[in-house]
């Protein structure tokens, strides 16, 4: 039995921590700065917190009764092997994160006409206020679509009282004309004619009634 462990105790040994890759410990379970971590440190923790390395040795020594040097040599190898492994694994969705950010840093700055990136953050910082006066303007639109609808219901309403109040033909056909004129000039002078008033009067009576804002 000893020599199934002695030819394949290098399989036996596997990753089973693998989340704690950047977070050392020292031999008193104290984490340690990645940065600042001996190679030493570095290769205990990953030996004995990153992979099975331990518990495959306990199983060793307890089918066997000892531990050979020659079996803690291939352990130790095998969780060396699982760790480097895990590395080149993060390593290259690094390298494959960059390129792809890379590329399209690059597309970008070849839409935008640029060769840097600090001229792109420039097109993209001014293209960001262009969306905001374009958002600006669609809630303006949006606004005035409505303010629109509701004249639109009050001018029905309107027309529908006149008649309702036995209002003149004569009349109603002067507002009529008013509401369909899409001319403020005209609107005032059919306005001035209905009321019998002087165009300035007209002129004040809409300021009073109308707020006049930049959109």
């Amino acid at each position: 039995m000893g020599s199934s462990y002695n030819s394949d105790i290098r399989e036996q040994i596997k990753l089973i921590n693998a989340e704690q890759l950047y977070q050392i410990k020292n031999e008193n379970g104290q984490l340690i700065d990645y940065e600042k971590a001996s190679g030493r440190q570095l290769f205990n923790h990953y030996r004995h917190k990153l992979t099975n390395y331990d518990q495959v040795l306990d199983s060793v020594r307890a089918e066997q009764g000892y531990l050979t040097g020659r079996q803690e040599k291939k352990a130790t190898v095998a969780a060396a092997e699982q760790v480097l492994e895990k590395y080149r694994n993060e390593h290259v969705k690094v390298i494959q994160d960059s390129r792809a950010k890379g590329n399209i840093l690059k597309n970008l700055m070849q839409k935008a006409g640029v060769g840097t990136a600090s001229a792109l953050v420039n097109v993209l910082d001014t293209c960001s206020d262009k969306l905001k006066q374009l958002k600006k303007l669609e809630t303006s639109q949006r606004n005035l679509q409505a303010w629109n609808d509701t004249y639109q219901v009050q001018r029905e309403l309107v027309k529908k009282l006149l008649i309702e109040e036995g209002v003149s033909e004569k009349i109603i056909k002067k507002v009529n004309k008013i509401y369909s004129t899409r001319s403020v000039n005209k609107a005032v002078t059919l306005g001035s004619n209905l009321f019998d008033l002087e165009k300035s009067e007209i002129l004040n009576l809409l300021k009073s009634a109308v707020r006049y804002s930049t959109l």
